[in-house]
């Protein structure tokens, strides 16, 4: 799998003045954060897509077992992921941040992901 590499900002990363290309793991693994990302509903070409922040997350008091649930599933959904292993979650509702830390297996190798999102 190839793709173009995101920044920091999820912009198009150029280097060089040329788009920037990733493969293997680390394009299954940035993918895997896009779905993550991706509020479902929200990407007009397939909205099937993302997770159900809306419907299932924000404005609730959701267990953080379902919150969990939501995830592995959004993950396990990303093309190349093959599992998911010692999925921690953590959400504060107040301030709508949602800590994981998981780590994939894939069909190009493992990636460890450990980030703070903000829904």
């Amino acid at each position: 799998m190839t793709d173009f590499k995101l920044d920091n900002n999820y912009d198009l990363a150029i280097e060089n003045d040329d788009l920037v290309l990733i493969d293997g793991v680390d394009a299954i693994a940035q993918d895997c954060e896009v779905r993550l990302l991706t509020f479902l509903g929200e990407w007009f070409l397939d909205q099937r897509i993302g997770i159900p922040y809306y419907q299932q997350i924000l404005g609730q008091k959701p267990r953080l077992v379902l919150i969990k649930g939501i995830i592995r599933k959004g993950i396990l959904t990303t093309p190349g992921i093959l599992g998911v292993k010692d999925l921690q979650a953590d959400y504060i509702n107040s301030t709508r941040v949602l800590s994981l830390s998981f780590t994939a297996d894939t069909v190009e190798g493992t990636f460890v992901y450990d980030k703070e999102l903000i829904i």
